[in-house]
């Protein structure tokens, strides 16, 4: 994996914004705050920002681990298995002819090919 540049500025900056951004959206005073002591910190302090970045740096690692499967979890459960369970519910015919009902699975096909049916194959 590649590392990454590290720029503590940057960091502190996007973390500034960020809790601007949810004290527009929430309304809550102690996200100015936030705001405030970290663009504070990002301006005036070096040391600290290296700090704050190595700790944001760690928190991405984990949440990179977390959630990838609270992700796929969520799209599974609200939409595929829905899904799935109305199709068997109100499922017709045997779409991907999954339940063998005949001695063989060999399905004769009397298509006459031209050399046109080889043009686009997919």
């Amino acid at each position: 994996m590649k590392a990454l540049k590290s720029d503590p500025a940057k960091t502190m900056l996007t973390i500034t914004t960020g809790f601007l951004v949810f004290f527009v959206v929430f309304k809550h005073d102690w996200l100015f705050k936030v705001a405030l002591i970290a663009g504070l910190i990002g301006v005036f302090s070096t040391f600290l920002s290296e700090k704050v970045e190595w700790f944001w740096m760690q928190l991405t690692k984990i949440l990179g681990y977390i959630m990838p499967n609270v992700l796929l979890t969520v799209v599974f459960y609200v939409f595929l298995f829905p899904f799935a369970v109305l199709a068997r519910i109100f499922g017709g015919p045997d779409a991907l002819k999954l339940k063998n009902k005949t001695a063989s699975v060999y399905r004769e096909s009397n298509k006459k090919y031209t050399p046109a049916s080889f043009d686009h194959p997919w």
